[in-house]
């Protein structure tokens, strides 16, 4: 092989290393910055939590029975 050769493909290979490092840096910045805002509750016995029932996610006529006559806390069982 030519010196130029082995030369090109020294210097892509080291690109490629330098642009992988540069992808991990920026994916741990952006999971750090999303990890902020990441609300973590643990639900517990006993507790009371709303929820709201699409009706367009649920199957038909799966919502009806999940919904009350009036809105109030579901507790945790």
């Amino acid at each position: 092989m030519s010196e130029s050769i082995e030369f090109f493909a020294c210097r892509v290979h080291n690109l490629h290393v330098e642009i992988i490092k540069h992808m991990q840096i920026s994916n741990e910045q952006y999971k750090f910055r999303v990890d902020l805002y990441k609300y973590h509750d643990a639900l517990n016995v006993r507790n009371y939590f709303m929820i709201q029932i699409r009706p367009e996610r649920c199957p038909l006529k799966t919502s009806h029975k999940l919904q009350v006559s009036s809105v109030r806390p579901f507790k945790v069982l």
